[in-house]
C-alpha cells in the first residue's frame, strides 16, 4: 500500500503500522473490519497482524473475536520485563550447564579412575602349521622381556626330538645372554637316558635355572605376565599352538607354573656328587629313585614318576641298596637321607 502527496514520490509503508494506526483511529475491536478498510490482501493482513502480536501492540479483547490496542510504551515495558525474566532463566541455565560440565569432567578425570576395576583385554590365538608355530616360538625368544618360564611335558622323549631340543637350547641361551631370567621344568623321566642327562646338563650350562618334577601336566611357555604359549603335545603334533595374551589370564598360568617350581627339585647333573666322595657312584637316576624311595613309594609308582620301566627301577634300587650297605629298601632310604645324598 502506498501514500503520496503532491510533488513527492510514492513511499512504500509497512502494513503493520498502517493497521495499528487504523485500529487506534477507528477504535475498532474487530480484526475482520481492518483488512477491507485498508485494502490489504489476505497475505498482507496476516503479516501485519503477526507483527503487531509479536510487538505486543494488540491483545485479545474482553469478548470473543475482539482485539484491544496496546500503547507502545506499555508494550515496550512488557517486552523489557520478559527480557529480564528470560535473561535470568538463561543465566540460571548457563550456570546449571557449567555445573554439569564441571561434574562430568570431575567424574571422568578423578572419580572414575579411582573406582574403575581392572579391565584387561584378553586375546586367544590358534596357530596351526609347523612353520607358523616355529615362527611364534622364535618371536617369543626375540622379544624383549624380563623372565621366561617353561614346562616340558615330555615324559620320555625320543631322539627324533633332538632338533626341537637344540632350538630350545639355542633360543634360551640367547635370552640368558640378553639378561633374561630363564627357568625350565622337566619331568623326572626326562633323564632316563645318557643323552638326555647330557642335554639337561647343557641346558643348565647356558644359564637356565633347571628343575625336575615328578609330574608335569602340560607343556607351557610364559613370558613375563604378557603372554602364555600352549604348544601341542609331542604325540599330537597336528594340534594347534595356543597363544594367550593378557595379564588377567596369563597370571593364572604363572601361578600354576610357580606351584610346580616350588614342588620340583634342582637338577644337580649326572657328574656331580650329592654327598662328597661317598656319592661318587650316584647318577641323577639314582638320586631320583632314592628320593622317591625315601618317601615310601613302590617300584611301580617310582617307575611311573620317572617314566621308566619297573625293571629299571628294580635295578636302580638294588644298586643304591648295595652301595649304601643297606639290608632293605627302607634302610636304604633312611641312610640316603642321613648321609645327605637326597
Amino acid at each position: 500500500m502506498t501514500n503520496s502527496s503532491a510533488g513527492e514520490p510514492a513511499r512504500q509503508e509497512s502494513a503493520g503500522p498502517l493497521l495499528y494506526r487504523w485500529l487506534r483511529e477507528n477504535d475498532s475491536r474487530s480484526p475482520a473490519e481492518a483488512a477491507p478498510a485498508l485494502g490489504l490482501d489476505p497475505r498482507e493482513a496476516a503479516s501485519a497482524w503477526a507483527e503487531l502480536r509479536a510487538l505486543r501492540l494488540v491483545r485479545p479483547g474482553s469478548a470473543i473475536g475482539e482485539t484491544d490496542v496496546v500503547e507502545p510504551e506499555t508494550a515496550l515495558l512488557g517486552l523489557l520485563g520478559t527480557l529480564r525474566q528470560k535473561r535470568a532463566v538463561l543465566s540460571s541455565h548457563c550456570q546449571e550447564l557449567t555445573s554439569i560440565v564441571s561434574a562430568t569432567e570431575s567424574l571422568l578425570e578423578r572419580y572414575r579412575p579411582a573406582a574403575a576395576r581392572l579391565t584387561e583385554r584378553v586375546e586367544v590365538e590358534v596357530v596351526t602349521g609347523l612353520r607358523n608355530q616355529q615362527r611364534v616360538l622364535r618371536d617369543f625368544a626375540d622379544l624383549p622381556r624380563a623372565q621366561s618360564r617353561t614346562l616340558h611335558a615330555d615324559t620320555v622323549p625320543s631322539r627324533t626330538m633332538s632338533q626341537s631340543l637344540g632350538s630350545f637350547l639355542t633360543e634360551k641361551g640367547r635370552m640368558v645372554r640378553r639378561g633374561v631370567t630363564v627357568r625350565a621344568i622337566y619331568p623326572q623321566g626326562f633323564n632316563s637316558a645318557r643323552w638326555q642327562c647330557k642335554y639337561l646338563a647343557e641346558v643348565r650350562r647356558v644359564g637356565v635355572e633347571l628343575r625336575l618334577a615328578p609330574q608335569v601336566p602340560c607343556s607351557l611357555v610364559i613370558g613375563d605376565l604378557d603372554v602364555a604359549l600352549l604348544p601341542p603335545r609331542p604325540d599330537q603334533p597336528e594340534d594347534p599352538l595356543i597363544v594367550i595374551r593378557g595379564a588377567a589370564l596369563v597370571r593364572t598360568y604363572a601361578a600354576l607354573y610357580d606351584d610346580h617350581w616350588l614342588r620340583a627339585f634342582p637338577y644337580a647333573g649326572p657328574a656331580e656328587v650329592a654327598g662328597g666322595p661317598e656319592g661318587d657312584w650316584l647318577t641323577e637316576q639314582h638320586r631320583t629313585s632314592l628320593r622317591l624311595l625315601a618317601n615310601g613309594l613302590t617300584d611301580e609308582r617310582i617307575a611311573r614318576s620317572m617314566g621308566v620301566s619297573v625293571r629299571t627301577v628294580s635295578r636302580l634300587v638294588s644298586e643304591v641298596t648295595r652301595n649304601l650297605g643297606a639290608h632293605s629298601r627302607f634302610q636304604a632310604g633312611v641312610l640316603a637321607r642321613a648321609r645327605g645324598l637326597v
